[in-house]
């Protein structure tokens, strides 16, 4: 599967759909982050989904701007991008800053399950 973008963007966004608690779907503009150990989702988008987030034993410590903060980690049934699909992807659930181009990102939780191309030159995100 192929997909373009624009190579001079500040971010590759990637729309994806989210599937949680009993089949309940949400398609959300992700930014590609390779860099990201774990796909990250805001507090509103989990609770769609059918999880409570509040009441995971799991949690990771993040380094943001504003210091470190403690966030859950939940497992989601599915996140597919076009035709390609990994299932009970663990995500961590936090809000990113209010001026993001996205709702969330796309990270490695998620990308290590196929084989992935970056053609920068060219605009062209290939997964396989």
């Amino acid at each position: 599967m192929k997909l373009t973008f624009d190579p001079h963007s500040p971010v590759i966004v990637i729309t994806s759909t989210f599937i949680g608690v009993n089949d309940k779907r949400k398609k959300i503009n992700m930014a590609l982050d390779t860099g990201a150990t774990y796909t990250m989702v805001p507090w509103d988008i989990a609770e769609v989904l059918g999880y409570k987030p509040d009441l995971s034993k799991e949690r990771i410590e993040l380094i943001t701007a504003s210091g470190v903060e403690r966030a859950p980690l939940i497992t989601l049934n599915s996140i597919s991008v076009s035709d390609k699909k990994a299932g009970n992807v663990k995500v961590v659930v936090h809000d990113l800053p209010q001026k993001s181009y996205v709702d969330g990102l796309l990270g490695l939780s998620f990308l290590r399950n196929f084989k992935i191309s970056l053609d920068f030159r060219n605009g062209i995100l290939e997964i396989e």
